[in-house]
This record gives C-alpha cells, sequence and structure tokens, in this order.
C-alpha cells in the first residue's frame, strides 16, 4: 500500500544523496578541462609567428584574403628546412604580410609565410591559392593528426602534371581536420622578379566556379586569336600578301606568351616540360615584342621617314634576339633587365612608328594605331612589375590579355583595308591594258578584238549584230568654251550613259577622241538597235549637275546590223567600223538630225 503520511520519510544510511544541478555542472567543466590539457600535452602546437589568430573558415565566407592574417620572413641563405622554421619560429624576425606586399628574393633567398587556419565547417573543402603564375616554386607544409608533415609543391620548376593540384595557379588542399586549427608554413622560391602574389583561401566550390569563368572568358581570347591567325594565313596565301603573314607571326606569338603569363600554357600545351614552363614567358615575350616591331615597320615603311629609323628598329630586333639567346644561355638579374629595357625601348619606338602613320592622315593606318595603343599602355605594366615599381594585382596579370582582345579585331579591319587600297590600285593597273583611263570603257585595241570576234560568231550561227558608232557633236564646242575640265567630264557622262544603255553581253568602247561605239551581240533586231540609240540620244538631252547650267550633250548615232554581206566586208572589223565612221561625217553635216540607219 502506498504510505499517506505527508511526512518525509528520512534517508538510510546506505543512500546517496545527488548533487545539485550547479555542482554537477561543475564537476563536467572540470574534467572537460583536464582533458583538453591532457590531449594538448600530446598534440602538435598549432601556433603561428607574432601570435596571429586563426582563419576561422565555417563556410560564411566562400574566399578568404590572407593579408593581414599571415607572417612572413626571408630565408637568406634558403637552408633552413620547415621543421627549423617552426622550432626557431620565436626567434625570427617574422613579420605581417599586408596586402600587396611585394619584394625581391636575392640568390638562393626563399620566403616563409606561416598562418593559422581551422576549418570548421566539415562540409566543405579548403584549398590555398596563390593567385600568379611564374612562381618558381611553391611548398605548403602542415602536420597531420599524428604529427608527421605533409608536403605539397607546385611553381614552374616542376612539370604542371607534377603539381599537387594541376591548375593555372599553384593550388594546394588544406587539412580536412575540423577538431582544432591548423598551422601552415609556405615556402617560396622566385628568382629575378619581385615576387607580389596574394594568397587565398577558397572553398572548392568556390574555386571550381572562378576557374570555369576564367576559363570561358580566357577561351574566348584564345579561340578569337586561332580563328584570325587562319584568316590571315588565308589572306596572306591568296592575295600573296606578306602584310598578314607579318600579322600572323605577330598575333601567334602574342597569343603563345599570354598563354605561358598566365599558366594556360603549362596547363594545357605544355604540361610535362618543366624546363621549356620556366622559360617560356622570359622568351615568348620578348619574341611577341620583337613580332611586333617589325610588323609595324612593314606597315609603316620608316625609311620613307628617315633611314636612322629604320635602322634603329633593326637594331633593335636584332638587340632583343641576342638579349634573349644571354639570358637563357647564362639567366641573371642583368639580363632580365636588359630584356626588360630593351622591350621598353622597342615599345617607345613602336609608339613613333604609330604616331607618324596617324600623321599620315590614311585610314588603315589609324586603325593599326588605334589597335596597337592599348597594347603598349598595357605592356607597360610587366615592364614596371619587373622593376618592382608595382606589385602583380588584376591588371598587371589580365591588362595585355584585355588590350590584345581590343587589338585583334582593329588589326585585322585595317590590314584588310589596306589590302583592298592595293588590290584596287593593282586592278586598276592591270584593267588599263583593257580599258580607256578616263571613262573606263573598253579600249579601243580590245574593243576591235571583241567586234572581230562578234563577226566569226555572226557568220557561224547566222544571226546579225548590231554597231553603233557615237559622236559627242558638242565636245569641241564644250572644250572652247568651258574648258578642258568640263570637255573631259562630258566624255566621262557619255561613256557612262553607254554603260547604262549596254546589256551585260554588249560591249562599250571609246575609240576615238570623242567618238564611241556600242556592239550589241547577236542575235539583235533592228528595232532593239534603234531604241538603244533613241535612248542614247534623249538620256544626253537630259540637264546634269557636272555640266554647265543650259547645256547637254548633243549626240549623234549611226547604227548598222553586222555582218553587211552586200558590201563584202566579211569579218574586217576595220572595214565595217570605216563604213560606219564614213556615215558618221555625213550625219554631222545635217544639224537637225541625230540618228542614222545604214541596213536597219
Amino acid at each position: 500500500m502506498l504510505d499517506k503520511n505527508p511526512v518525509a520519510r528520512a534517508p538510510t544510511p546506505h543512500a546517496r544523496t545527488p548533487l545539485p544541478t550547479p555542482a554537477r555542472r561543475f564537476m563536467a567543466w572540470l574534467l572537460w578541462l583536464t582533458l583538453s590539457l591532457c590531449g594538448s600535452a600530446f598534440a602538435v602546437p598549432a601556433t603561428t609567428p607574432s601570435g596571429l589568430p586563426p582563419v576561422v573558415l565555417d563556410g560564411s565566407m566562400k574566399s578568404v584574403s590572407l593579408a593581414q592574417r599571415s607572417a612572413w620572413w626571408v630565408d637568406p641563405g634558403g637552408q633552413l628546412t620547415v621543421q627549423d622554421v617552426e622550432q626557431r619560429q620565436a626567434d625570427l624576425p617574422f613579420g605581417l604580410r599586408a596586402w600587396q606586399h611585394r619584394l625581391r628574393l636575392e640568390g638562393k633567398a626563399a620566403l616563409w609565410i606561416g598562418f593559422t587556419a581551422w576549418a570548421q565547417d566539415n562540409r566543405s573543402h579548403w584549398e590555398l591559392e596563390l593567385a600568379r603564375s611564374g612562381t618558381d616554386r611553391v611548398s605548403l607544409f602542415h602536420r597531420n593528426a599524428d604529427g608527421s608533415w605533409l608536403e605539397q609543391h607546385a611553381g614552374d620548376r616542376l612539370p604542371v602534371s607534377a603539381w599537387a593540384s594541376p591548375d593555372r595557379y599553384p593550388v594546394f588542399k588544406l587539412a580536412p581536420r575540423s577538431d582544432a586549427p591548423v598551422a601552415y608554413w609556405v615556402r617560396i622560391e622566385h628568382a629575378r622578379v619581385p615576387f607580389s602574389g596574394e594568397l587565398f583561401i577558397h572553398s572548392h566550390d568556390q574555386l571550381r566556379e572562378q576557374r570555369i569563368l576564367q576559363q570561358f572568358t580566357l577561351g574566348a581570347y584564345f579561340g578569337m586569336t586561332l580563328l584570325l591567325v587562319v584568316v590571315a594565313v588565308a589572306n596572306a596565301l591568296v592575295f600573296r600578301d606578306s602584310s598578314f603573314a607579318a600579322y600572323a607571326i605577330y598575333i601567334t606569338l602574342l597569343g603563345l606568351s599570354l598563354a605561358a603569363s598566365l599558366g594556360v600554357g603549362g596547363q594545357f600545351l605544355w604540361p610535362d616540360f618543366a624546363r621549356w614552363n620556366g622559360a617560356a614567358e622570359f622568351v615568348l615575350m620578348p619574341l611577341a615584342a620583337v613580332a611586333g616591331l617589325l610588323f609595324v615597320r612593314h606597315l609603316v615603311q620608316p625609311r620613307r621617314i628617315g633611314r636612322w629609323l629604320n635602322r634603329l628598329s633593326l637594331t633593335l630586333a636584332a638587340a632583343m634576339l641576342g638579349l634573349v639567346a644571354w639570358d637563357q644561355a647564362a639567366p641573371s638579374q642583368w639580363s632580365l633587365e636588359a630584356i626588360t629595357t630593351t622591350g621598353a625601348l622597342t615599345m617607345l619606338l613602336v609608339f613613333v612608328m604609330l604616331w607618324t602613320a596617324w600623321r599620315s592622315r590614311e585610314g588603315w593606318a589609324r586603325w593599326i594605331a588605334l589597335g596597337i595603343l592599348p597594347v603598349l599602355l598595357a605592356g607597360a605594366l610587366p615592364v614596371m612589375r619587373n622593376f618592382g615599381l608595382i606589385s602583380s594585382g588584376f591588371l598587371p596579370q589580365y591588362g595585355l590579355v584585355i588590350a590584345a582582345a581590343f587589338e585583334a579585331p582593329l588589326l585585322i579591319y585595317g590590314l584588310l583595308q589596306r589590302s583592298s587600297m592595293q588590290h584596287e590600285s593593282q586592278a586598276r593597273a592591270k584593267a588599263l591594258a583593257l580599258t580607256e583611263p578616263l571613262t573606263g570603257l573598253t579600249n579601243r585595241h580590245n574593243f576591235m578584238l571583241r567586234l572581230h570576234e562578234s563577226l566569226i560568231r555572226a557568220q557561224r550561227y547566222r544571226h546579225r549584230s548590231a554597231l553603233l558608232l557615237i559622236d559627242l557633236d558638242n565636245h569641241t564646242w564644250f572644250d572652247q568654251e568651258h574648258g578642258r575640265e568640263v570637255a573631259d567630264s562630258a566624255l566621262v557622262l557619255t561613256g557612262s550613259l553607254l554603260r547604262s544603255v549596254a546589256r551585260d553581253v554588249d560591249t562599250a568602247a571609246r575609240v576615238d577622241d570623242h567618238s564611241f561605239a556600242l556592239l550589241m551581240e547577236g542575235p539583235v533586231r533592228s528595232a532593239q538597235a534603234v531604241a538603244a540609240a533613241t535612248s542614247i540620244v534623249a538620256g544626253g538631252l537630259r540637264p546634269s549637275p557636272q555640266l554647265p547650267v543650259g547645256t547637254t550633250l548633243r549626240c549623234k548615232v549611226v547604227v548598222a546590223l553586222l555582218p553587211e554581206e552586200t558590201l563584202g566586208l566579211q569579218e574586217n572589223a576595220q572595214a565595217h567600223l570605216d563604213w560606219l565612221r564614213i556615215a558618221l561625217d555625213e550625219l554631222k553635216k545635217a544639224p537637225h538630225k541625230s540618228i542614222q540607219t545604214l541596213n536597219c
């Protein structure tokens, strides 16, 4: 039965009294603290120089810059190992690494950068990126949970296929531990060129999104470059224009040099060639400058301005090639600075030649100048970076790509304009053998050949053609009253009138100072020939703004069907023309008559 006594029973001697709630919480906290201290006594310390707090990676930020979150120190001899640096970090003069921090590593010096990261989000994989290409060697060190060192390597001294994560830029995986912060050490070797790369921590998804966008943008540029190279080569072969060949060489070398400087070449074109991966940028960029100089020289023709400019351009090109050979045989700080200085002089000389081309007021030359000018401005950024004047940010890395993307279509348009002008002049020169210079009609010699062939066809197929002989009756009056220029304009207008009347198969020609002929290919009826003559006379009577006010073209036309068998002229083209000439002389004596038909 239940005890209904409201008074509580007294505890037995063997019963334990439970601790109050605050006491239990204090004991749990004390136990956790004891276990943590015992664990930390055996765990590997995760400390960084200068006592910087760890970078917390909890998923709230997808990308974190290590500027102001990492410490740096330069090992002058490059002899210390990561274990030596870790043990002596308290005694080494580490300093806080600021944004756009740059320095020159002399000799075998190595740059050490330390930071601590705590990946508290187990769902994300974190990666460290050095946001620049062209670094000689980059290594990332950190301890595993058991205290052993894990090493990852990248850089131009290694083939990209041997990198820890083959990519455009050096990328390293961070430790997947989330129970405690992890200390990381980055060792960088970079000779001759000042180092100023930025370090970022990205989530794996964020880095992949960045790479997809970058590869799409760069792929668009390199695809356009490849297309323009094919177009230039095709134009060079079809039109035998050496300017397109020079452009193809220049844009190919420029594209390869940009691929090398952006890491695309090492990732896709030569992933297994470590030596070329390290030397490509130092070889291709100067060769692109030489090709650009010779390309502009070929277009501008500086010897027309002065021999000194032409000789200077050839001298600089030869000097640049010699310096590149010297730099590859015995690379040094002096050889790199000599190449950089010569490259700056080359860009200055190209600017001078483009300025002279701009002043020539030729349309194609101005398009060429507008295309190359952005590349000259962007090319100054790597020069300033090599001399340590600016850091390796977005513009020094991508400025040339942006400028080259604007340059390529402008250059190809300017070259097409130049080629069109040259071929137009060449076509005119070739046409002089067939046409008359003033009116553009067929000249007398070619017309006589056409007339002879037409007579042969008419006899063979037993049909008749038509021949119209036209005389500008008031040409002498134009010359005497208004001068030679107006008289020539009257001849040009008469030639234009004949072209408007002639069919596609007909031939209009100037056969004398002020006489024209129109050969209408058969079969032709007499009514068609008379209608054409009437159109010529009526068209000449229309006022024209090219003639003095109140004046028109007065044409006399003789019409005949060919061949004329009754006279026994047979296939003699000259005899038929003389026959019409006699009739035209008679017609000119009749002032009120404009058309004379012979056998129509």
